[in-house]
């Protein structure tokens, strides 16, 4: 939420826009935009459109001009496409520990929640039917492959949850909600099962042509035999976690199996959580030249109070560690929607904005904030992501 950081009464303050043209559907990597536009209210629509105050500025995203941004600005407003969270917990009332998805979503300036893997095949049904319907914010799935989901929370630790036919059947029955396989393929949850939940979520998804999202933590199984198994549009999540066995070497670069995978295309997913992030190992990943390809919270009831929050606080925590704005903005704009195949253009030739979220860079944090790893370290970043508003389709809301 934005506190007492509201946007200006009248609309008259340039927002600089960080995001890429329509004609570029959304999805790629983002240009450097250096400019502003002023967001106008007309017939109910927001739309971008240039300062009328300045003379010989340059065209920017979505029609009409934009003079040149300049260096970042203590409390300026930025204006980018909608915010993805690619990895959170939203099967409210379901499984004992996701949110409901507007808390997560919208009401925290994020437009579209991955749910990543609360259902499996034997639950996806109550996902799409009540949870979703009943949501603002938009909801897609990464379809668990342990059928019960996390209803059972060591849910492939046995072979009898696993059900690859009527996975596929259900992935089937959801194409339009399904964006890809979820497998948790660290010690705790799969046990002696090993790597074959893992070769069981890869054979689905391959049969299903959807990437996998994969969760790597503490050992067995290796973390190198799991990055060998996935393929070009796969995403490991908890990419930065502080566990033995992190695929890091000490000054910061991927270890072999990573460097392999990062090759291939493997992509890389922050998916922050309450044991999954840490300050040191991201700040030295960074360092090294290997940011993140989307930023993400793995929000759940055991984090949302501390240490995640929300996604504004993770986007914060890696501009802490090194990570540039723009990037940072991608990781939550362009990538996650190419990987969820949603490549609408956030912005219309005339520059109605289609979905948005406006966001200050302020020098405060929110009161009573702290930035916290998963391992108890502690930051104070000099710059703070607070979302102030949305924008679906042409209408503000405040947040």
């Amino acid at each position: 939420m934005s506190g007492d950081v509201r946007l200006p009464a009248t609309l008259d303050t340039p927002l600089r826009v960080l995001g890429p043209p329509p004609s570029a559907g959304g999805t790629g990597r983002l240009p450097s935009v250096d400019g502003r536009a002023r967001l106008t209210l007309a017939d109910g629509r927001a739309r971008l459109t240039r300062p009328e105050h300045e003379e010989g500025a340059a065209a920017p995203p979505g029609g009409g001009t934009a003079t040149a941004a300049g260096p970042e600005l203590e409390g300026e407003l930025c204006i980018g496409p909608g915010w993805v969270d690619l990895h959170a917990h939203v099967y409210d009332a379901m499984t004992q520990i996701s949110v409901p998805p507007d808390r997560a979503g919208l009401d925290a300036g994020v437009h579209v929640l991955a749910d990543a893997g609360s259902a499996g095949q034997a639950t996806i049904d109550g996902l799409v039917r009540y949870v979703i319907p009943a949501a603002r914010t938009q909801v897609r799935a990464w379809l668990n492959i342990g059928s019960h989901g996390l209803v059972h929370l060591r849910e492939t630790a046995d072979p009898a949850f696993i059900d690859v036919d009527a996975t596929l059947a259900a992935i089937d029955r959801h194409r339009d909600v399904v964006c890809g396989v979820k497998v948790r393929s660290s010690g705790a949850i799969v046990g002696a099962m090993g790597l074959q939940p893992l070769q069981l979520g890869r054979l689905v998804a391959r049969e299903a042509g959807l990437p996998l999202l994969v969760h790597v933590g503490e050992a067995p199984p290796l973390i190198g035999d799991v990055l060998d198994l996935l393929d070009a549009g796969d995403v490991v999540t908890h990419c930065y976690h502080g566990k033995t066995g992190a695929p890091w070497l000490p000054g910061g670069a991927p270890a072999p199996a990573l460097d392999r995978a990062l090759d291939r295309g493997v992509l890389l997913d922050v998916g922050h959580g309450a044991a999954s992030f840490s300050f040191d190992v991201a700040t030295r990943a960074l360092a090294a030249g290997f940011p993140p390809h989307t930023i993400s919270t793995d929000l759940h009831v055991r984090n949302i109070a501390g240490p995640v929050h929300d996604l504004a606080t993770t986007l914060t925590k890696l501009l802490h560690c090194g990570m540039g704005l723009e990037p940072a903005i991608e990781a939550v704009t362009a990538t996650p929607r190419r990987i969820l195949r949603m490549d609408q253009p956030w912005l219309g030739d005339d520059g109605t904005i289609r979905h948005a979220t406006i966001f200050r860079l302020a020098a405060a944090a929110p009161p009573g904030r702290a930035y916290v790893d998963a391992r108890g370290g502690t930051a104070r970043p000099d710059r703070h992501v607070i979302p102030v508003a949305t924008v679906r389709e042409g209408v503000l809301a405040e947040l």
